[in-house]
């Protein structure tokens, strides 16, 4: 590519960018912000315009002269497909430029074969599109936020306890059977703390940590407002810290006393059930009745003693980690997110008052503890957000107006 035509492209990603940014947007702004002539920033948006890529919404205040036209993205100029999998299940959504979803679906399946995920994944994208009549070509790239060791560079899953995957380039798998639609993969915690900077209780937060307390535990961790991924893009596997060091239970990942065999969501559950007497369930009415986690916020389960008991010892477990992780990265947040964390106040008032016991006071103190309020599903969005940095970073991603004017709901 020549001089100019590097010019050419970085000044219209720089036009483009300033107008999703702050639109709406008089042109003059958006020239005094890019540090472009007038001329040239109206030969970049009358391009735009002509693609459908931004809209003229009406006009601004006067300061003399004509009323200025405004400028915004259209947000159905293009879509994001994004992907959330962990173990048993795999979440799929069709979002636009603006977050907005067209559809999502919740799929149960089996996560241990890589091959029949991406057959179901694929199977979803193409009935979100024919439900909200997107065409393929306008979906232009795909977020996917999955458990494990993840080489975003690559896109491979180098492994994945959770999954059974080892060494699985999930990427191009997927991109394959989308047609060609490029993919991008994040670990499951990293994308929810993006996504909870981004849309949740992390916005205006420089650094913060986000744990995902789910069937597996991780921990996404930003450091001044840039992902952490430490020296291979593995840092935040904190589910496999240990924490009982002799005689703990076995993990996923074939150790014994790791902090996910003793806090994740299926340890979790069968702690609950081991300690619950069968006839405390009977007297109760509530035989084959904890079956999810999501059972245990059920009032009279959450009032039997053995289940608060549980709750308190592994938020007390929770809580010295939260410690640990703001003693190491003295963020200005910690987000308690994933399944566990809905499971009540007794949980996460356990969490707080354990972590700040055992932080380092000057630490502890200045420490926000909260759960997680994002109603989407955080590394859901995290995938989206991703995603939809990587289009934003597309210099040939314009459609003709025409086919944008046949979109449902086009403006």
């Amino acid at each position: 590519m020549s001089n100019s035509r590097d010019l050419k492209v970085l000044n219209r990603l720089l036009v483009r960018d300033i107008i999703r940014k702050h639109g709406p947007i008089p042109r003059y702004e958006v020239a005094r912000k890019a540090g472009l002539t007038p001329p040239t920033v109206t030969v970049i948006v009358n391009d735009l315009l002509k693609a459908g890529v931004v809209e003229e919404v009406g006009h601004g205040e006067s300061s003399g002269g004509r009323r200025p036209v405004l400028l915004e993205l259209n947000p159905r100029a293009a879509f994001v497909f994004a992907v959330r999998i962990q173990r048993g299940e795999a979440m799929t959504a069709l979002l636009d430029l603006a977050g907005n979803v067209l559809g999502r679906e919740c799929l149960n399946l089996d996560t241990s074969l890589p091959d029949d995920v991406i057959e179901e994944v694929g199977s979803s994208f193409d009935s979100l599109l024919k439900n909200s009549v997107v065409k393929k070509n306008m979906v232009l790239w795909c977020g996917v936020a999955t458990p494990g060791l993840i080489d975003s560079r690559l896109g491979v899953v180098t492994r994945s306890s959770n999954l059974s995957w080892q060494g699985v380039p999930f990427s191009e798998m997927l991109s394959r059977r989308l047609g060609g639609i490029p993919v991008h993969v994040e670990n499951i915690s990293n994308a929810a703390a993006l996504a909870e900077k981004v849309y949740g209780s992390g916005q205006g937060r420089h650094n913060l940590v986000y744990l995902n307390l789910s069937v597996g535990v991780g921990a996404g961790v930003i450091i001044d407002d840039k992902v952490y991924g430490g020296a291979r893009g593995y840092a935040g596997e904190i589910g496999h810290m240990i924490l009982i060091p002799d005689g703990g239970p076995i993990c996923s990942c074939g150790r014994h006393g790791c902090f996910e065999a003793i806090c994740g969501v299926r340890a979790v559950l069968e702690q609950i059930r081991a300690s619950v007497p069968k006839e405390e369930l009977s007297r109760r009415g509530l035989e084959g009745a904890i079956a999810t986690i999501n059972d245990v916020t059920k009032p009279q389960i959450a009032a039997i003693p053995q289940v608060r008991e549980t709750l308190e010892r592994v938020g007390y477990f929770v809580g010295v980690a939260v410690a640990n992780l703001m003693n190491l990265f003295n963020p200005e947040i910690v987000i308690l997110g994933g399944e566990l964390a809905k499971t009540g106040d007794l949980f996460s008032d356990t969490v707080e008052r354990v972590a700040k016991e055992c932080a380092l006071q000057e630490i502890g103190e200045a420490v926000q503890i909260v759960k997680s309020s994002m109603k989407e599903d955080p590394p859901l969005m995290g995938a989206y957000a991703l995603a939809l940095e990587k289009v934003f970073e597309m210099d040939d991603w314009e459609r003709p107006s025409t086919t944008i004017a046949e979109m449902p709901g086009a403006m």
